[in-house]
């Protein structure tokens, strides 16, 4: 099948480009098969069909440098965000969270290095799904390259890539169902102004937190690699991560993934600890801190479910009653 992408160049990034609106020409197409919606999850389309209100939901399958792969689905589609493990092995971790490779309708691709493409030319072969990806990310898969900074649509979705700092060609993404926004941002060595500018009023994002950078200092790495790592085209330590994370906080975060974790110079109890502490003490800490890890789906995470406010409660037994002493809101 022939498939037209049409795009529109946006040197400047705007939330619009995102949405559903004039700024972005509409044209929906999904490669070679559109993606179903499993049975089992009609909830997806919630509402009247007046008023239907559409639900952006995901799970990182598995992030690390063994592999990684983010399922993304709405009601309009589903697709994989890189595809770095066997065939069988996303098959595997998609029916943890209850889906399957019948689900998917698209790849796309933020990084050229196997850790994010060993499964792609399975998943050509053997489910016909379409590849697409940024310039330098997917060329020798014969992804559809689409540029940075273009907006287009795929599996129903609003979709861009955005350029990081790495030492290869590297991607962020934005996707938005028109409703709802996620961002993702992996294998960077820092976030500038621009970064953020695309990451900013996503209500969920999967974000880098690869090392801390005492463990990194101190652990048994060479000179030569911890400097690789340490540099601004290297990875986001996680005392980064919480800079980045305070910086979109004021912009609608409800969701934070943190992602790529070393397993020698980081953990997610270190991770999820400097990232929330920084938002807690900044005055937001309802925003919910989780890790990402390799092989383990995390839960689903809906984009845009209300922060609840945290409530301290100190209770007593009084004569088979409890009794509220006091609360701290």
């Amino acid at each position: 099948m022939l498939v037209t992408l049409q795009t529109r160049t946006l040197p400047d990034y705007d939330k619009r480009l995102i949405v559903q609106g004039d700024l972005v020409e509409q044209r929906i197409w999904a490669g070679r098969r559109r993606a179903k919606i499993s049975e089992c999850d009609q909830e997806l389309l919630v509402g009247s069909t007046n008023g239907i209100e559409k639900s952006l939901r995901l799970s990182v399958l598995s992030s690390g440098s063994s592999g990684n792969a983010t399922y993304i689905e709405s009601s309009a589609g589903s697709l994989l965000v890189d595809a770095g493990l066997p065939c069988r092995r996303i098959e595997a971790l998609l029916a943890c969270v209850g889906r399957s490779l019948d689900d998917v309708g698209a790849v796309l691709l933020t990084h050229g290095h196997a850790d994010h493409t060993l499964g792609v030319r399975s998943l050509v072969r053997e489910y016909g799904l379409e590849v697409f990806a940024a310039p330098g990310a997917g060329e020798r898969l014969n992804a559809t390259t689409t540029g940075a900074g273009e907006a287009f649509e795929v599996c129903g979705l609003s979709a861009i890539f955005f350029e990081v700092p790495h030492d290869s060609s590297t991607y962020g993404l934005r996707l938005s169902n028109g409703e709802r926004d996620v961002a993702m941002a992996t294998d960077l060595g820092e976030a500038g102004q621009k970064v953020l500018r695309y990451m900013s009023g996503a209500e969920a994002v999967v974000l880098e937190a690869n090392h801390d950078p005492d463990w990194l200092r101190s652990g048994p790495y060479s000179a030569r690699l911890k400097r690789r790592i340490s540099s601004a085209s290297g990875h986001l330590s996680n005392r980064q991560a919480a800079e980045v994370a305070l910086a979109l906080a004021p912009h609608g975060l409800k969701d934070l993934v943190l992602a790529h974790l070393s397993k020698t110079n980081n953990s997610p109890a270190r991770a999820c600890g400097t990232v929330h502490k920084a938002l807690r003490e900044a005055g937001y800490g309802g925003i919910r801190v989780r890790a990402a890890m390799a092989g383990h789906p995390t839960p689903w995470v809906e984009a845009g479910t209300p922060l609840e406010a945290s409530k301290y409660l100190y209770r007593y037994a009084a004569e088979g009653e409890v009794c509220q002493l006091f609360e701290i809101e």
